[in-house]
């Protein structure tokens, strides 16, 4: 018997060797070996093609010795790499060794620059600091083209960039940092630039600009196609159209790619007609790598395969990318200097990206997309434990340091910092984002958000809590949010967060359905925001069946029974006021210092808002107790009882950010938090004082001839200094209307409503559902736009738009109209009462003046008041 137990025992210990395979891989290797430690394989691929003849005997594990393994193109795996949950597949670095796999190649035989030519054109103080490599004579001729990149446009792959010590280098630019601005624009294909630089670039050969045209959060690259010297402008290609145009006072940008502007440290050039690179080290005897391949690794539909322990760097797209496949898992990787992202992962089930140092990257960190959204299937991604710094250093917008999406995702423990906008991201539904810490993001943007999501009321059921931000600030415009949940965007929870010094923390552009509880806000401007922009300005977008809103909407089954019972709110949302705020809740946050509450208060009635610790003056009554290193690990607050009587759940500090794991590429972590300067706290708008609901008489008189209607509040009843009048009149026949406004120096002429300066008539001549309101809309070029409102539809009123007239007149300093409109048109008669508003637009100061605050659409003339004309 004994015997028989010994020799089971063998046999099944025999088993067990035999079902743990073991391939050893060396960059002194062979693929033609047999993968043994005295016969290792080469490469990646060797390695992957080895697997592919033994897994069938259990699990493999596939380690690297240490070394640099060099990539022309990426390892491609697939389906049948896959290997099982009870016999996976493992690539990792031996322990303890430091493996690379590059995709760039060396660059070697760095020279002094001889080229008379070619010094001529150096600035210089450069002439004897730059040297040069004649990259052909090295083998090196696959060089790539710079391509337009930026918002709203694809990712091509990186041209070949240059790396110096495993740091990026910066292709050579005017200015060195920072950004310039434009003096004018004669037309879209023209522009003339605030420097007298533009002589020194008459002779390059392919020069590009950077450029935010408009809008803070919309960059491009583009080539400049010529240059007028004389006027110190640049000629764009007429047939790249600038997507928001491009306006003087807030266009900003910088050229590169200029030889003749090669000159500080760490600045490169490669003249690519005749494969030479110039560049000035930042240090003798940098190593210099140029990146050559798109990628390292692609996998598709692979499953139970790990990535564990390397360094991938130096390639032209996204480093290390998955699509499909399940159980896949990328692990202790440094990703590093890519022209894209780090790694992604496309689809599939439970996949896993955990303890990755990520930066340096061209276009984001990190992205993984999962689950169904239609059946609302969980993918159970993770995303846990990861280091991503300083990401899109090419595209600058809208790639995130980290992105989950789909359904059913997590992203938790991450600390995520010095990104130019967002930071992190979660469109889809039921995802949690989690005890994660972010700072320093959207550092170079305007309106955006660190954590961002926009326009859909379908996207519901995501949950950030216990997540630490700090030290956010946009860079111009809007500035920058922290959690922005942009138009509309509805269904979030964001609970048990801590906000230091931000500049607005949460900021909810006019959702339903959020909830906003137990977070703690130290010394942030503005702590939490609430719009109502879907009864205002943006109400025709939410009207429109074709807008974006509306289609996301109807391509989700919100109707159906599953999503009725997760999301009862949804189902009936084109029949519950669409574009009004409501439903959010604020409930037992805790606030000092800075501004607790920008909650729109026309609005505020459909929110719950409560039990909220404000000190607004005092940033001292939270303190949030951190270590050595700037990681929180408590809170403190001067009233415990106050804050735990107002139903606060604590939150876990300690828990906050990465951790210390064996797994993880690095330990300790370190990182800069940079200190932010937030503005001065605003200072509470002062209110206009008025009688509500008023009733003005108009006589009868040939000019308008009625006490002044005075114009001097805005949406919300703010105080508007100065006001502009309004006087009426009537004849019997018609109504004649005169307005008189101030006009700033700064202002904007022409005919669009909203950004040009201009006036708005609303006239309602019946209460009730189905009366029509009529809109007069006038600009001081004299032009008009004219519809009516039935039942909060915009219709042509061509009848009514044939029978006004109207005049305007601009002066310096004010400009004004006058109106007449037939009493027929608008369906009253003398003696008869209608209901009215008169807005003016004042583009100079951002305001909307009007008679009376209409707490959202200035047409809602219902609200305001009453003309009453004279028998």
């Amino acid at each position: 018997m004994k015997r028989w137990l010994v020799t089971m025992a063998t046999t099944l210990l025999a088993t067990a060797v035999a079902a743990q395979t073991t391939l050893h891989v060396s960059p002194t290797g062979k693929d033609a070996n047999p993968g043994s430690l005295a016969g290792p394989l080469r490469t990646l691929a060797g390695a992957r093609d080895r697997v592919r003849a033994v897994k069938g005997k259990g699990a493999v594990t596939v380690e690297f010795a240490a070394g640099t393994y060099a990539f022309t193109e990426a390892a491609a795996f697939e389906e049948q790499d896959s290997g099982t949950a009870a016999a996976p597949i493992v690539y990792r670095a031996a322990k303890g060794a430091a493996v690379r796999f590059t995709g760039g190649v060396e660059v070697k035989d760095w020279q002094p620059v001889r080229d008379a030519a070619i010094r001529q054109r150096l600035p210089e103080k450069a002439r004897d600091q730059i040297l040069m490599a004649d990259l052909k004579a090295q083998g090196i001729t696959n060089l790539g083209k710079i391509s337009m990149r930026g918002f709203a446009m694809g990712s091509p792959a990186a041209e070949a960039e240059l790396f110096a010590d495993d740091q990026p280098m910066t292709l050579s630019r005017w200015p060195n940092e920072g950004f310039r601005g434009i003096k004018k624009r004669p037309n879209i294909n023209e522009v003339v630039l605030d420097t007298d630089r533009v002589a020194r670039w008459a002779a390059e050969s392919d020069p590009w600009i950077f450029a935010y045209w408009h809008h803070d959060w919309a960059e491009i690259y583009e080539p400049i196609r010529g240059f007028d010297v004389a006027q110190n402008m640049i000629k764009r290609d007429p047939k790249i159209k600038p997507r928001y145009g491009i306006t003087p006072g807030r266009a900003r940008w910088y050229a590169l790619n200029l030889l003749s502007e090669l000159d500080q440290p760490g600045e490169y050039y490669i003249d690519r007609a005749n494969a030479k690179l110039y560049f000035w080290p930042p240090k003798a005897g940098a190593k210099t790598v140029l990146s050559i391949s798109h990628g390292i690794v692609t996998g598709k539909d692979v499953s139970h395969v790990t990535l564990q322990g390397f360094t991938a760097e130096a390639c032209r797209a996204t480093a290390i990318r998955f699509s499909g496949g399940t159980g896949t898992k990328v692990v202790g990787c440094t990703i590093r200097n890519t022209g894209h992202r780090g790694v992604t992962f496309g689809g599939g089930t439970k996949n896993e990206i955990y303890g990755c140092d990520v930066y340096g990257t061209g276009e984001g960190g990190m992205a993984m997309s999962g689950g169904d959204r239609k059946t609302l299937t969980p993918g159970k991604h993770n995303v846990e434990n990861n280091h991503v710094h300083h990401y899109s250093r090419r595209a600058r917008t809208y790639k995130t340091g980290i992105t989950i999406s789909g359904c059913g995702n997590r992203m938790a423990h991450n600390l995520i910092h010095h990104g130019p906008h967002m930071a992190l991201s979660a469109p889809g539904n039921n995802h949690i984002v989690e005890l994660n810490e972010i700072h320093n993001a959207v550092y170079e943007s305007g309106d955006a958000g660190a954590y961002y999501v926009g326009r859909d009321w379908t996207q519901r059921g995501n949950i950030l809590r216990h997540n630490y931000w700090h030290q956010i600030v946009g860079a111009t415009g809007h500035g920058g949010m922290t959690i922005y949940l942009d138009d509309q965007h509805c269904g979030h929870t964001i609970h048990g967060n801590i906000f230091e010094r931000c500049s607005r923390a949460v900021f909810i552009g006019g959702g339903d359905d959020n909830v906003v509880t137990s977070n703690v806000f130290l010394d942030c401007w503005k702590a939490a925001h609430l719009d109502n922009r879907g009864m205002g300005w943006q109400k025709k977008f939410t009207k429109d069946t074709k807008s974006s809103i509306h289609t996301q909407l109807h391509k989700m089954p919100y109707k159906n029974k599953l999503w009725s019972k997760r999301y009862p709110n949804l189902v009936n949302v084109l029949e519950d006021d669409p574009g009004v705020p409501k439903r959010n809740i604020f409930r037992s946050n805790i606030s000092a210092g800075g501004s607790w509450d920008d909650i729109h208060q026309g609005t505020r009635h459909l929110q719950t808002v409560e039990k909220n610790v404000v000190f607004d003056k005092d940033k001292d009554w939270i303190k949030l107790n951190k270590d050595a290193t700037g990681k929180p690990i408590s809170l403190t607050f001067k009233d415990p009882a106050m804050v735990k009587a107002a139903g606060y759940e604590p939150i876990p500090v300690a828990k906050i950010g990465v951790y210390r794991d064996a797994r993880r590429a690095s330990w300790p972590v370190l990182h800069k938090i940079d200190k932010i300067t937030l503005a001065p706290p605003p200072k509470p708008k002062a209110m206009a004082k008025f009688k509500p609901n008023p009733t003005l008489k108009v006589p009868r008189a040939a000019k308008p001839a009625s006490k002044p209607m005075v114009l001097a509040c805005d949406y919300d009843g703010g105080l508007v200094k100065p006001p502009a009048t309004a006087t009426f009149s009537h004849d019997g026949t018609v109504l004649r209307v005169a307005m008189t406004t101030p006009l700033p120096k700064k202002r904007k002429l022409g005919d669009q409503w909203g950004s040009c300066d201009a006036i708005e008539l609303a006239f309602k001549a019946a209460d009730g559902p189905n009366s029509d309101t009529l809109v007069l809309r006038g600009f001081t070029n004299g032009k008009t736009n004219i519809f009516k409102l039935a039942n909060d539809s915009q219709q042509d009123a061509p009848a009514l738009a044939k029978s006004i007239t109207y005049q305007a007149k601009v002066s310096a300093k004010e400009w004004s109209c006058e109106w007449t409109v037939p009493l027929k048109q608008i369906g009253v008669t003398p003696g008869d009462r209608m209901r009215a508003n008169v807005t003016v637009r004042r583009t100079g100061t951002g305001n909307w003046v009007m008679w009376r605050p209409t707490n959202g659409d200035s047409t809602r003339c219902e609200r305001v008041g009453t003309l009453e004309l004279a028998p």
